[in-house]
């Protein structure tokens, strides 16, 4: 992508780039505090300020992108629309009107008779985050607020004093080989703003960028799960009442404590007519390099408990995502000069509730403020940015967050068993004493254990993988109720055009090294934890060794997990031709 080509230069004030809950909520708590000014200057005789405000999204439509298990704490959204619960156009599937807590063995499983609190639900909206945000664009663009869709951030770009200073955006018309396409190359635009504000989901591209450039991670890599999710379609009258199932134990092993444990846990809840839905979610610093997140979902649907849930079942929509799990004790560095972060782009989620879009809503409202006080000051450096750090940390946020600063980092240095009992502990002391300090975190690519660490030498206890048919040898594939990943990508929706470079950059450190130094101490474990079959071992007798690594980006669905789990970090995701990848709808 060159940089000294001519390209359309865009001025607005505020600029968001992620159309998720965070930068959606943001932009509207923004335009509300405008227009509160411009309604108070307009009664006292000042000038009004003419404000524009603009969010990018990289998918083709709002919400394309967007997944997440949605049980929704309404907390941000009953400050930022109170009435909606009496809005017609709210996409509410259902209400919890039951929960419960189910401890599975491999064959059997009980009830937890008294459900923790962080899970309590009762009352609570089950919605299909897509919509949500769908719905939260339409609130946008009634007050006048723009969508870019189909358009991907690729750059941040900085004046001569390293201020943020606005977004170049992808380049189009690419080809495989790099070079523009005839008559098809469309230079991306250069979007100017005051305050460039970096909601992007996991792992953001530009996120990365920021956080390099000011060495925003200085307090602790920001750590992950990832997690698989089905929509279900059950036979008619099946579904009868807003129900939320959470799981813990098998098909993961995370009471066996810090040796060879993985700490994780699945849910199960009903939607609109006589759809459930089903994820399960694993640590991405898990010692096993055998770790296959679709493949656990798939045996967790065998459990005669599921099963019993799930009966008649047909699988009708997936998806996958890496999840922020370290919260409080793993966020950056939030602010910048001219920039800021929001929601899972910045780790703000609480996993000891396994919620976090009422915080990425939270983050993106205390972001707009500052971002108006900036605007106000007329001073946009970072000795205004930082009054978003000081927002979050006077508000609710903190108070909820900060309890739970070291609940995943102390699971994974100690076991869940020792790791619940600091947080425990944790939740008596805070109020009494302060959080106290945060515990040191890895990242999450240096937990996995070779084959030899982890099976001992015993490389028969590995799951049998089919080669490059997302299957495994132990399981009987129906591609409706037990969906192998090529299966279940094509129910993502996810597309790419082919005739583009690979968006997934892998840079080994000689040719030989997918097929000797990995296969032998690793097993090529990218063959496993992708969940979209995108990286496969083949034969080729032209290659070293008769093998080659064969990247089918066409596959992907922008989970990230390839850039958090490789163990060498070989891998790096950047944003594909715009519009490209799921189509999520109703996860």
């Amino acid at each position: 992508m060159s940089d000294d080509m001519e390209r359309a230069v865009f001025q607005t004030d505020f600029l968001f780039v992620g159309a998720g809950p965070a930068c959606l909520a943001g932009a509207i708590r923004l335009r509300n505090a405008v227009d509160d000014y411009n309604d108070e200057a307009e009664a006292n005789g000042q000038e009004p300020k003419n404000v524009r405000i603009m969010i990018l999204e990289k998918g083709s439509d709002v919400g394309a992108h967007g997944i997440s298990g949605a049980v929704l704490d309404p907390r941000a959204l009953n400050e930022l629309f109170p009435g909606w619960r009496e809005d017609e156009t709210f996409p509410v599937e259902r209400f919890v009107e039951r929960e419960c807590m189910l401890m599975l063995s491999e064959t059997s499983g009980f009830t937890i008779p008294i459900l923790p609190p962080e899970f309590h639900d009762m009352g609570k909206p089950i919605i299909s985050i897509a919509k949500f945000q769908t719905w939260l664009a339409e609130r946008c663009e009634e007050r006048g607020i723009e969508i870019l869709t189909e358009t991907a951030g690729y750059h941040l770009l900085f004046d001569d004093n390293e201020q943020v200073i606005g977004v170049r955006c992808r380049d189009r018309g690419i080809g495989p080989d790099g070079q523009p396409k005839e008559d098809e190359f469309e230079p991306g635009a250069d979007i100017m703003a005051k305050v460039t504000i970096l909601g992007e989901g996991p792992r953001g591209h530009l996120s990365r960028q920021l956080f390099n450039k000011f060495d925003m991670l200085s307090n602790n890599p920001i750590t992950y799960e990832m997690g698989c999710k089905e929509v279900l379609e059950l036979p008619e009258g099946s579904v009868k009442d807003g129900f939320v199932y959470l799981t813990a134990g098998y098909p993961l092993n995370g009471s066996l404590g810090p040796i060879n444990g993985t700490f994780g846990g699945a849910f199960l809840y009903s939607m609109g007519g006589d759809r459930v839905a089903i994820g399960l979610l694993a640590v991405l610093d898990a010692h096993n390099p055998d770790q296959d997140v679709h493949y656990l979902l798939q045996k967790l649907k065998l459990h005669p408990k599921i099963r019993e849930i799930l009966k008649g079942g047909k699988v009708v929509k997936y998806g996958a995502k890496a999840v922020t799990v370290g919260g409080w004790g793993c966020m950056p560095k939030l602010y910048a000069p001219g920039a800021m972060v929001v929601g899972d782009s910045a780790s703000f989620l609480n996993a000891a509730r396994i919620k976090g879009i009422h915080l990425a809503m939270k983050s993106g409202m205390l972001a707009a403020e500052a971002a108006f006080e900036c605007l106000l000051a007329d001073n946009y450096g970072e000795e205004y940015t930082k009054q978003y750090k000081t927002k979050i940390d006077a508000s609710w946020v903190r108070k909820e967050m900060e309890v739970s600063q070291n609940f995943h980092t102390n699971i994974s240095k100690n076991g869940l068993p020792i790791g619940a009992m600091k947080y425990g502990i944790s939740k008596v002391t805070t109020p009494l004493f302060g959080a106290g300090s945060i515990v040191s975190a890895h990242e999450d690519h240096e937990g996995m254990h070779t084959l030899q660490q982890y099976y001992g030498g015993d490389l028969s206890k590995r799951p049998k993988l089919i080669p490059s048919a997302g299957r495994y040898e132990d399981l009987e594939y129906d591609n409706e109720y037990i969906v192998d990943k090529l299966y279940d990508v094509y129910l993502s929706g996810s597309t790419h055009d082919e005739h583009q470079p690979s968006h997934l950059v892998v840079e080994p450190p000689n040719p030989d090294h997918c097929v000797t130094k990995c296969r032998e101490e690793y097993g090529n474990p990218c063959e496993r934890f992708c969940p979209a079959q995108v990286y496969n071992i083949v034969e080729d007798e032209s290659a070293p060794h008769g093998r080659r690594l064969q990247v089918d980006f066409s596959n992907c669905v922008h989970c990230k997990t390839c850039d958090i789990r490789d163990p060498y970090q070989v891998i790096k995701w950047v944003p594909p031709e715009p519009g490209d990848g799921p189509q999520y709808g109703d996860l």
